[in-house]
């Protein structure tokens, strides 16, 4: 999988985590939503199963980190109410604002771009377009 137990540390201490998935199911189920909800806003202009297939330090720590807390987002309604449910909140929000910024052009975080089937990967024009050849219509 993409995320590991100690990508979590940054974000949540080892009493908090271990509060927050007592199975491991659950954390893997909410991991696998973090990467699914991410891989929507990326996948149209970058290689999001190359990126996620990457590990250790190859991974971007922009992208760990905003899987970290997209994904403690999801599990942390599964606390009594709610604890801790403003800060996550902020983090998650923070993660779709990056994500969102990506998808509008106003970040570039460094993921292996999309390419085509036919080798082309030209992410800043995706729309090709033109015309046929003017016609004189000389009868």
């Amino acid at each position: 999988m993409f995320l590991t137990l100690d990508d979590y540390a940054g974000v949540c201490d080892q009493y908090e985590l271990k509060q927050i998935t007592q199975d491991p199911v659950t954390r893997q189920t909410a991991e696998a939503a973090a990467l699914e909800q991410i891989g929507s806003y990326l996948r149209y202009r970058f290689d999001i199963d190359r990126a996620f297939s990457s590990e250790g330090e190859a991974r971007n720590p922009m992208l760990v980190q905003c899987a970290v807390n997209i994904s403690l987002w999801l599990m942390v309604h599964r606390l009594p109410q709610n604890m801790g449910h403003e800060r996550r909140e902020c983090l998650y929000n923070d993660a779709i604002k990056w994500l969102r910024d990506i998808q509008g052009g106003k970040a570039s975080p460094n993921l292996p771009l999309y390419q085509s089937p036919d080798g082309d990967d030209d992410a800043r024009n995706p729309v090709r377009y033109g015309s046929m050849k003017p016609n004189k219509y000389d009868y």
